[in-house]
C-alpha cells in the first residue's frame, strides 16, 4: 500500500501540501505538519521518512492531479480531423487548467515557491513532474502543427510555458490585487481572462477565426 492509498496518510499529504504551498519547503517542518494534522511526529516519520520524503509525496499528488487535468483536456487533440476541433480542444484546455488552479490554489503556489528557489536541493521534482507534462503538451502542439492545424513556426515549448505563466500571473498578480477578491468569486474576471487567453491562442497559433 502506498501513502496515496491509505486514507490516514492521504490526509497528512493533503495538509502537508497546504503547508508547503503556504510556507515553502524550507520553512515547513515535520513538527509543523504533525501539529496541523494532529498526528504523532514519530508516526509521520515512520510512514513517510524525512521531510524530503514527505515533500516528494506531496509533489507526487500535485503532479498526478495536474497531469490528469491536462491529459484529459488534450485527449481529443491528437485524433482531431479539422482545425476547428483543435481550436475547441485548446480553448477547453485553457478553461480547465484555469479552473483547476482556482479550485486547487495550493498547487500553483507550490510551483511558485520552487520558481523562487524553494527546495533547491531537490532538483528531481521538475524532471519527474513538470517537465514531462510540459513536454507532453508541447508534443501535442507539434503534432497539430505537423497536421497543418496550427502555425508550425511557433516555439511549442515556450508557448506552453507562456500559457502556464499567464495563468499563474493572473491568479497571483496585479489583477487579483486590484479586484481584492479571488477569481472563483469574480466570474467577470474569469471571463475576461479566458477571452484574453483565447485571443492569445488564436493569434500565436493562428487558429481558425483568429
Amino acid at each position: 500500500m502506498t501513502p496515496h492509498d491509505d486514507p490516514r496518510s492521504q490526509a497528512v499529504i493533503t495538509i502537508a501540501l497546504r503547508l508547503f504551498s503556504a510556507l515553502g519547503y524550507d520553512s515547513t517542518s515535520l513538527q509543523a505538519v504533525a501539529e496541523a494534522t494532529g498526528e504523532d511526529p514519530a508516526w509521520i516519520q515512520e510512514r513517510f521518512g524525512e521531510k524530503r520524503d514527505l515533500y516528494l509525496a506531496v509533489v507526487d499528488l500535485a503532479g498526478r492531479m495536474e497531469r490528469t487535468v491536462v491529459q484529459d483536456a488534450l485527449a481529443t487533440l491528437l485524433p482531431a480531423t479539422d482545425a476547428g476541433q483543435v481550436a475547441t480542444t485548446l480553448y477547453g484546455l485553457s478553461e480547465r487548467y484555469l479552473d483547476f488552479c482556482v479550485a486547487n490554489p495550493q498547487i500553483p503556489a507550490l510551483w511558485l515557491h520552487r520558481w523562487l528557489g524553494d527546495a533547491a536541493d531537490i532538483p528531481e521534482v521538475e524532471r519527474t513532474h513538470s517537465i514531462p507534462l510540459m513536454n507532453f503538451t508541447a508534443d501535442a502542439l507539434r503534432s497539430a502543427a505537423r497536421a497543418g492545424f496550427v502555425d508550425g513556426e511557433v516555439d511549442a515549448d515556450l508557448m506552453v510555458r507562456t500559457l502556464v505563466w499567464s495563468v499563474y500571473g493572473f491568479l497571483h498578480g496585479e489583477m487579483i490585487a486590484e479586484a481584492g477578491r479571488s477569481v472563483s468569486a469574480d466570474p467577470q474576471a474569469r471571463h475576461r481572462f479566458l477571452a484574453h487567453h483565447r485571443q492569445l491562442l488564436d493569434r500565436v497559433l493562428k487558429l481558425p477565426g483568429a
